[in-house]
């Protein structure tokens, strides 16, 4: 019993912290470059509801930790509302509003009355900021863990696979899927588990000879890293431990590394919704907060679980959190750019439409955009909630 109270507490703690991270530094963005700009922040709040702590900066900011800590935001003087860009009319009203109550030319400390370039740096920052943190993230890993790199080497063929149909061989080295380098066992398989019914065209070496391979994934039920199960393309070949080779880096080769991360995860979250739109995905592996929750939370307990000292055991747990850490904060950046009212997308969206007719679209037109995104995010919770369900019931009914 208190075995699990332990891994629970250490579960949500792991929870907290990652989420709060990438919460916090996507706020911090808009933040940070809104008062470069000079544009004044009534608030800036870590969570919703009734603020557990708050203080004033001397900038004039309140700034708060509130009880639900779900995400957070940062309000500016003279938001319009709903409307990320009020129109004229409506800014007329902003401006002697402002003035009434900040005081003589206090409007021109606000987002709404600064010029298009400054608002659009302003709302992209905050998914930008995202993107960062995750290079920064993932170049700290590898800077200070190194990483274990697997070499996709086949070790075994299962008999009947669609790789024996296409002429797989033990001891054959991966070069290349469909033209592009792919030497390790991770970029391997992540081009096959997203590729299921689609033909892909594979070079492999085989005694110093090169040869071509046409094998078409088969769509199969796995298991992640952490035991949930997910559908994704299968060829039915298994890779030996025995390859692995331990890299290092220099402080250079990390940030390089750190950015070609997040650009193969960016890379293949596209791949992923192309190919949901397409129909060749169910879109099952999106997730929200319930999943995040729940990985977040396993991955941790496990980490801190694992044998040895408490010093080991605090080293592969920071590394774990912090690897989810960069993953979600890809995620969360990746997501709110989606042209949806209401998300920075959708604000960038409308801010386009100024850039072309030079003025702004009528306040009420943005109305009903924020509306119609409100819906679709409702139903995008839904239904991503409906798939944290059936998730986390696999993960934690894992015996195996």
């Amino acid at each position: 019993m208190l075995h699990g109270l332990l891994n629970t507490l250490i579960g949500t703690f792991s929870f907290m912290l990652v989420l709060g991270l990438v919460v916090f530094i996507h706020e911090l963005g808009h933040y940070s470059v809104a008062r470069f700009f000079k544009v004044a922040v009534e608030k800036f709040s870590i969570g919703f509801g009734k603020p557990i702590v708050k203080w004033v900066s001397k900038n004039g900011t309140q700034w708060s930790i509130g009880r639900i800590p779900l995400g957070g935001y940062v309000k500016f003087m003279g938001d319009a509302g709903a409307a990320s860009n009020p129109d004229v009319k409506r800014l007329e009203q902003i401006k002697l509003n402002m003035n009434s109550k900040f005081g003589e030319d206090a409007w021109k400390s606000c987002l709404h009355f600064k010029p298009l370039y400054q608002r659009v740096f302003v709302v992209a920052a905050g998914p930008i900021a995202n993107f960062i943190l995750a290079v920064v993230i993932f170049a700290g890993l590898a800077f200070a863990y190194g990483n274990n790199v697997l070499v996709a080497k086949v070790a075994s063929v299962v008999p009947g696979s669609v790789a024996q149909e296409a002429g797989f061989l033990v001891g054959d080295e991966f070069v290349s899927i469909n033209g592009k380098e792919k030497t390790m066992y991770r970029e391997v398989v992540q081009s096959i588990v997203l590729s299921s019914g689609t033909p892909l065209t594979v070079v492999v070496k085989r005694n110093q000879e090169m040869k071509q391979l046409i094998v078409t994934p088969k769509r199969t039920e796995k298991r992640d890293g952490i035991g949930g199960k997910y559908h994704g393309g299968q060829i039915g070949v298994g890779f030996s431990n025995k390859n692995v080779v331990h890299k290092n880096y220099t402080l250079v080769q990390s940030t390089q590394k750190g950015v070609a991360d997040v650009y193969s995860s960016l890379a293949s979250t596209g791949v992923y919704l192309k190919r949901i739109f397409s129909g060749k995905e169910d879109g099952k592996a999106l997730g929200s907060i319930t999943k995040i929750a729940a990985i977040t939370g396993k991955v941790g307990a496990d980490a801190a679980n694992v044998e040895g000292s408490i010093g080991h055991k605090t080293k592969i747990w920071l590394h774990d959190v912090l690897a989810l850490a960069a993953s979600l904060s890809i995620a969360l950046g990746f997501a709110n750019l989606m042209p949806i009212p209401v998300l920075d997308g959708g604000h960038l969206l409308y801010y386009g439409y100024e850039a072309i007719m030079r003025r702004p679209l009528s306040e009420r037109v943005q109305e009903i955009g924020f509306r119609a995104g409100f819906a679709v995010l409702i139903t995008l919770f839904l239904v991503l909630t409906w798939n944290d369900i059936g998730y986390v019931a696999n993960l934690f009914g894992n015996k195996g």
